[in-house]
């Protein structure tokens, strides 16, 4: 027999968050319902909890875990849904009262933790430099702005498609239309990635690498080797309000985030401009015509349930300027730090340098491509491909 049901403990919130990526799987996939623990409550009592529950159509009891999670009004994103009535639209501009109301305590708990891992960092760090280097970075351009690009010059989603497989021209808007097709694509991804990831490359050094340069001087940049590639289907949650610091990030890495299909309203990613600011505005573009790059580790973003009738495909990658990578000190040894993982050991930063020719100046990347590895997300984080597979072909 398989296992119908894993009931595991977290210590707190923070611990929740740490152990994201191990649960990753079943987030995203409706499968993971959270319950609020308290003293009088064991594991026991828990699963027989769930056990007793009627089940009036004899489904497995799974199913009925699905359901729950995704009305579960603690999830953000079903927060968020609730408090739209299922809108493929999220008003910002003003947020409205209730919806405030249903934000705040989400704010609240990522504010804290973003806020706890960079006091962290700035007493590993030393004060004195950790706020010359953070004053720097946020008097910088980097915090937020956009460009296109040429995807005949740069074609990313076209490799992209030959790497998971999927014939030339795939729409990636409808992908969910093909039961176990994202699974499948993804798969395939993590066994032949080099055509995506020389074409990723390629558009880094020689276009975010020199648009970086042009905001911030310097002349080394370490970059994220492989992107994280999000897919979001209709009906799917993707993460709620957090700054990437506190999940170990360096807090002067600025993240690129690359639409492949279209974006915007609840399929969307939301941010504010500037670290507290909460001024909630949301990326709208579409494959090509946006980049936009934004200060993640230290401004607050998230996303909600897509409510659209479209799947999301995006890719989003850091960059960090030479001197700051080294300037400031991982905090995770310190009271609410989180471990940098990204940078603990190699292969998640790449490194390119100027080099000025004849012809004017190119970025080089040091040694070779480096093959990804779980820190990039799903779906490197997968152990066991062929019970995912079975399941989405299930539905």
């Amino acid at each position: 027999r398989g296992i119908d049901l894993v009931v595991h403990g977290f210590a707190n919130d923070t611990d929740a968050e740490r152990q994201y990526e191990f649960f990753e799987i079943p987030i995203k996939t409706g499968k993971f319902q959270r319950i609020k623990y308290y003293e009088g409550l064991s594991t026991t009592d828990i699963i027989e909890k769930i056990r007793s529950e009627p089940d009036s159509d004899d489904a497995p009891q799974i199913v009925k875990s699905v359901t729950k999670a995704n009305s579960n009004p603690q999830w953000f994103g079903a927060a968020i849904a609730a408090a739209t009535d299922n809108s493929a639209t999220i008003p910002t501009d003003p947020v409205p009262f209730t919806l405030r109301q249903v934000m705040e305590p989400h704010i609240r708990k990522a504010t804290s933790r973003r806020d706890l891992a960079l006091e962290a960092i700035r007493q590993a760090t030393g004060s004195s430099t950790f706020d010359k280097v953070l004053s720097q970075f946020k008097s910088s351009s980097l915090m937020e702005g956009d460009f296109a690009f040429d995807t005949g010059a740069y074609p990313l989603r076209d490799a992209l498609l030959r790497s998971m497989g999927l014939p030339e021209g795939t729409d990636l808007s409808r992908l969910h239309e093909n039961l176990g097709r994202k699974d499948n694509a993804l798969y395939t991804l993590t066994i032949q990635p080099t055509c995506f990831q020389n074409s990723f490359d390629k558009f880094l050094l020689d276009v975010c690498a020199p648009h970086f340069a042009s905001l911030f001087d310097c002349e080394e940049i370490y970059y994220q080797a492989f992107p994280c590639i999000r897919m979001v289907q209709p009906d799917e949650f993707s993460i709620g309000p957090h700054a990437d610091v506190a999940y170990g990030h360096h807090p002067c890495s600025v993240n690129y985030y690359l639409p492949l299909t279209p974006i915007g309203g609840a399929s969307g990613l939301f941010l504010e401009s500037r670290p507290g600011s909460e001024d909630w505005h949301p990326i709208n573009g579409d494959y090509g015509r946006l980049v936009k790059h934004f200060a993640g580790a230290i401004c607050t973003h998230w996303t909600t349930e897509n409510k659209t009738d479209k799947t999301r495909v995006s890719l989003d990658f850091r960059l960090i300027a030479g001197p700051m990578f080294h300037e400031l000190v991982c905090g995770g040894s310190h009271s609410g730090g989180q471990r940098d993982v990204y940078r603990e050991k190699e292969g998640y930063y790449s490194v390119c340098r100027r080099e000025n020719t004849q012809d004017g100046s190119v970025w080089r990347r040091d040694g070779s491509l480096l093959v990804p590895d779980a820190r990039v997300g799903f779906p490197w984080t997968v152990r066991n491909w062929d019970k995912i597979l079975q399941k989405s072909s299930e539905g």
